[in-house]
C-alpha cells in the first residue's frame, strides 16, 4: 500500500478517520495490510487514533466525534457540555461523555475520554449538532447532578452559572431523574415545586 494510494483513496471518500476493517474493504488485495499499515505509521504518513482506528497526518481530527462515534451510543454531557454553554468555568482536563454502556475510560488522539454510564430511560435529552451528539445545558446539569447525588463526582454547584439555564424545561427533564436530583434541583433555586 503506497501512501499517495492510499491518501487519494481517503480524500475521495472523505474521511477524516478510519478504521483497520474500511482499509480492508478498500484494500482487499492487500494480503499484507497489518504490514502496511505498521511501516506507514513508523514513517509518520499515518497516525493511530485508537487501536485500529487512524488518520492521515494533516487531518483535522475531531475528537468529539471520534468519541461518539468509537463508543456508541454516547453523547457530550456533564462537565464538557456545561463548559461549552457557560455553566462552569473550567472544562474538564479531557472529554465527559454520556453511554447506556458501561462507564470507562479511553484515550483517543492522546486525549482522555470518560464515559459515564446512565440508565437507558435518563438516555435523552441530547440533539445532533455538526455531527456531535451534544446534551442541551439543562440535560447536561441534570446529568451531572444525577452523578453527584450517587457520589461519582465532586462539584461544588455554589460556583456554577445558572442565571442562562430555562427552568421550566430543567423541570420537564428531571421528571424520570430520582428524588435525590430533584432535591438537589431545589436546594439550588431550580425547582418550582
Amino acid at each position: 500500500m503506497k501512501y499517495k494510494k492510499l491518501s487519494e483513496r481517503i480524500s475521495t471518500l472523505g474521511m477524516n478517520f478510519f478504521s483497520i476493517k474500511d482499509l480492508r474493504k478498500i484494500y482487499s488485495e492487500d494480503a499484507y495490510l497489518n504490514i502496511s499499515i505498521s511501516r506507514l505509521l513508523q514513517s509518520g504518513e499515518l497516525i493511530q487514533i485508537a487501536r485500529g482506528f487512524y488518520s492521515l497526518p494533516g487531518e483535522s481530527v475531531n475528537i468529539e466525534k471520534i468519541a461518539t462515534q468509537l463508543y456508541y451510543p454516547s453523547y457530550i454531557s456533564f462537565e464538557s457540555a456545561l463548559s461549552k454553554y457557560g455553566v462552569i468555568n473550567q472544562g474538564p482536563i479531557g472529554l465527559t461523555l454520556a453511554t447506556t454502556r458501561h462507564s470507562k475510560m479511553s484515550i483517543y488522539a492522546g486525549i482522555e475520554c470518560n464515559y459515564s454510564q446512565l440508565k437507558p430511560e435518563l438516555y435523552f435529552g441530547f440533539e445532533l449538532v455538526d455531527g456531535i451528539y451534544i446534551a442541551s445545558a439543562e440535560k447536561a446539569l441534570l446529568d451531572e447532578l444525577y452523578l453527584i447525588c450517587f457520589g461519582k463526582r465532586k462539584v461544588d454547584v455554589s460556583e456554577w452559572t445558572l442565571d442562562g439555564l430555562d427552568i421550566h424545561n430543567i423541570q420537564e427533564l428531571a421528571e424520570p431523574f430520582g428524588t435525590s436530583v430533584k432535591k438537589l434541583l431545589k436546594k439550588m433555586g431550580l425547582s418550582n415545586s
